[in-house]
């Protein structure tokens, strides 16, 4: 089955790709799942952005210590504020950063997600890639900042979605129904998946 997923990671092992010509190029990437609590908030993809990003310098960032011990060795917590200035310090060790956000509508949290956004999409050295479904918050918030959109058209989402519905059907064991409860199933999840 073909999904936002796949293609972003597709997308992701080419900037890797990339990114590994210059040591001053840097990717990272942050998926959000509504199944994991701990990747429903906005700071913990500030977080992530740190931790891969200070792993692709050559040494530990200057900006990481000094911020390490002005926390008590990480005993006390910082602000979301306080990251993304840690974070914008990071971006000074490259030429260009590549980041790509998966299902940005799976975030609970989305407005404040969506604000953190802003903050950092205007930061020169930045190239941002966000996957997400159709929602008018995000489209309020990101159409007037984002340089270009891809729609992945819903007929070839649909015809990925319909093969491995009938892959699934036709070999997995716990579902070898009848027919017509099968073609029921194909029709019920085929309405219910809008191109997803």
């Amino acid at each position: 089955m073909c999904s936002t997923l796949s293609y972003s990671s597709t997308i992701i092992e080419e900037v890797d790709r990339h990114c590994q010509s210059d040591p001053s190029l840097v990717s990272a990437y942050f998926y959000f799942d509504f199944n994991e609590p701990e990747k429903q908030r906005p700071e913990n993809l500030i977080r992530s952005l740190i931790t891969q990003l200070s792993s692709g310098c050559s040494s530990c960032p200057e900006a990481l210590i000094n911020f390490y011990s002005r926390h008590q060795e990480g005993t006390r917590q910082p602000t979301t504020d306080t990251l993304l200035v840690l974070l914008s310090n990071i971006f000074e060790a490259f030429k260009e950063i590549y980041v790509v956000i998966d299902a940005l509508d799976e975030c609970t949290d989305r407005a404040g997600l969506l604000s953190l956004i802003e903050k950092i999409i205007g930061w020169n050295n930045l190239h941002v890639l966000v996957t997400s479904r159709r929602e008018q918050d995000i489209i309020r918030c990101l159409e007037p900042i984002v340089t270009a959109k891809v729609d992945l058209q819903k007929d070839v989402v649909d015809s990925d979605i319909f093969i491995h519905i009938q892959d699934r059907l036709q070999n997995d064991e716990k579902l070898k129904w009848p027919s017509n409860i099968q073609k029921q199933i194909t029709d019920t999840l085929m309405k219910g998946a809008h191109g997803m």
